[in-house]
């Protein structure tokens, strides 16, 4: 299917800005300069810029005009998650192991018809506190499926990938978005009971991908995890030098 022209022009553009052509906090292309330069109309143009600041990738300011986004994109970062959990003791509890049936799964999945999926639901405890809920979807092919009526056996689910089909799912390539916001009051009441209906959450959606080319992923997980036990740490190399010792 053909693009339509904005949205070739958009990813000109995006690949000007991940190679680096401005910088963050640069002023941007405004309408008039992308008519002249890719020779369109006002409406395209304007769908152009609406679609790069939906990415994330521009900041419309008013009175002002258009201007890189000072997000980042595309660095090389070391992320470390930090232990919120502090002197305090932390467990899982295995709520249910079962084959899963969900269309949307089995489509971020990738995986054909005859293909299964294993869905894990599990609750991280610090203390006798729930601190966060997680629905591991994995593909079937690298778990031993008979150990499904034995919960504890999915205590940690990266242990049991790794003991059935020597994957290492911590070392395997993966994407990663986290977005705060209110859940589903129903699981709010079912597992944080303590906590209002209207509590946000931290929301982490997870892709692991498989280490070849194989047609389907690993992994599609989903953690709804309680903000005050949650930290991440971002360490840029962009212009870091070693120090000498």
């Amino acid at each position: 299917m053909t693009k339509p022209k904005y949205q070739e022009i958009a990813d000109v553009l995006i690949s000007e800005l991940d190679q680096g052509r401005l910088n963050q906090g640069d002023r941007f292309y405004s309408e008039a300069e992308l008519k002249s330069r890719f020779d369109v109309s006002s409406t395209t143009a304007v769908k152009v810029l609406n679609l790069l600041q939906t990415e994330n990738r521009v900041t419309r300011i008013k009175g002002r005009g258009t201007f890189v986004a000072k997000e980042s994109h595309r660095r090389v970062v070391y992320l470390t998650d930090l232990n919120m959990a502090k002197t305090e003791p932390e467990w899982t509890k295995v709520l249910s192991v079962a084959f899963g049936e969900d269309p949307v799964v089995r489509q971020n999945l990738r995986l054909a018809d005859k293909e299964a999926y294993v869905v894990i639901k599990r609750l991280r405890m610090i203390g006798d506190q729930a601190v966060q809920y997680t629905v591991n979807n994995i593909n079937a092919a690298y778990i031993n499926t008979d150990q499904i009526s034995h919960p504890k056996a999915f205590l940690s689910v990266y242990q049991r990938i790794r003991d059935d089909s020597r994957l290492d799912p911590y070392k395997l390539p993966y994407t990663q978005r986290n977005l705060a916001g209110t859940i589903d009051a129903a699981l709010v009441t079912a597992y944080f009971p303590e906590r209002p209906e209207q509590q946000t959450f931290i929301q982490q959606f997870r892709q692991t991908y498989l280490p070849f080319d194989a047609a389907s992923h690993l992994e599609y997980a989903i953690s709804y995890k309680l903000p005050e036990f949650w930290g991440l740490q971002t360490d840029s190399t962009y212009g870091f030098i070693e120090p000498e010792l």
